[in-house]
């Protein structure tokens, strides 16, 4: 979602609108971003991103509990992807970045990602609504 507004994509202007309220990325999306600028530029992608979460007022944020499993120690992020799993049938990328959604506590989770369909009725059942920039 934060890389449309860079894309000639038919949905820029949405995901630029959508950008302009401000919101909150995770780590493995400020790697997604990362990795993309960096395969895009000729520079360090790592100043323009930070431009472009500064201009739409992004803040990173991370998830660093780690909790006691049978399994052994595992971080919180990973302990509910596990869960996920088991309920909406996605990559593991797709997986944790639903994890993320779950522990942040958020209302609303916007993607321009059509896979997170699948995950619409889990979202909903968590009072969280998928909107999708298509």
């Amino acid at each position: 979602m934060v890389i449309l507004p860079l894309l000639k994509d038919p949905r820029r202007d949405l995901a630029i609108n959508e950008l302009k309220t401000g919101g909150i990325i995770s780590e493995l999306g400020l790697v997604e971003l990362i990795s993309y600028l960096s395969r895009n530029l000729n520079e360090d992608p790592l100043p323009y991103a930070i431009r472009l979460l500064t201009e739409f007022n992004i803040s990173i944020k991370s998830i660093n509990n780690v909790i006691d499993t049978p399994l052994g120690k595992l971080n919180e992020l990973i302990y509910h992807a596990l869960f996920i799993a088991n309920e909406v049938r996605l990559k593991t990328l797709d997986l944790l970045h639903l994890a993320y959604v779950i522990l942040f506590q958020v209302d609303e989770f916007v993607t321009a990602d059509k896979e997170f369909k699948k995950a619409s009725d889990f979202l909903s059942r968590r009072g969280i609504i998928l909107k999708l920039i298509e």
